[in-house]
């Protein structure tokens, strides 16, 4: 669902403003070489091979349109991110919507939310991205085991939350591919939230304790609503 772009530089800003001290270290320090992303060797993520970690995702009760779509419902409370606003009426498509030229990418709008989200758990620089195989940077013959559901597949990367920001170069390092995949599910390794963003919906559901969903939903830069994980939202056609 890529629609719009932001430098990484500016949302560096957004990330040192929205984090605690001494989680994200200065935009100054962090800034890639030229400011193409090309020096990657300081950066956290990389993919897994050991899959134990996403086990709780594979085994969750729900639904597999509901758990790919909205996340797992095992939370206080609820937020969503529309990456885009609902749908005006029934039947709109998300074609037909009018996206402003300064909006945030969609993984840039996941990386505010992420950097809120920092503070709400113990284990921000332990965290997993799951990434749908269906992206073109993946090739079904790779090497990496895949974390499944029912009609769904993903691969499993790992890292902090403070190299987030430069999820696209680092993606690029790792794959060759600039275009990089917005991940469908980040959780931190103790499980204090999980944020999910399957590729159809134009939201992502973050799943959290009262005091960090009141987090999310005070984020000037995006748009956060309350939901409620038993009334289904509206989607475009």
């Amino acid at each position: 669902m890529a629609r719009v772009g932001i430098a990484h530089n500016d949302l560096v800003v957004l990330i040192n403003r929205a984090t605690p001290s001494g989680i994200v270290v200065s935009a100054a320090a962090r800034r890639c070489s030229a400011g193409d992303g090309s020096d990657t060797g300081w950066v956290s993520i990389t993919r897994c091979r050991d899959l134990t970690a996403a086990r709780w995702i594979e085994q969750r009760p729900e639904d597999w349109g509901r758990l790919a779509a909205r996340g797992p419902v095992c939370f206080d409370r609820y937020s969503r991110l529309r990456i885009i606003p609902d749908p005006a009426f029934p039947g709109q498509r998300e074609t037909d919507v009018h996206v402003g030229a300064d909006a945030l990418h969609d993984t840039d709008q996941i990386g505010v939310v992420l950097a809120a989200l920092a503070r709400y758990t113990e284990t921000p620089d332990d965290c997993y991205f799951l990434v749908w195989e269906g992206w073109p940077s993946f090739h079904s013959d790779g090497p990496f085991p895949r974390v499944a559901i029912p009609n769904r597949g993903y691969y499993l990367f790992h890292g902090s939350l403070a190299d987030f920001p430069y999820w696209n170069s680092q993606f690029e390092a790792l794959l060759g591919d600039k275009d990089a995949p917005t991940p469908s599910f980040v959780w931190p390794a103790d499980r204090a939230w999980c944020v999910t963003c399957d590729v159809d919906p134009h939201f992502a559901t973050i799943g959290a304790s009262a005091e960090a969903i009141a987090a999310t939903l005070a984020l000037p830069e995006v748009d956060v609503v309350v939901d409620d994980p038993d009334v289904e939202p509206p989607y475009y056609c």
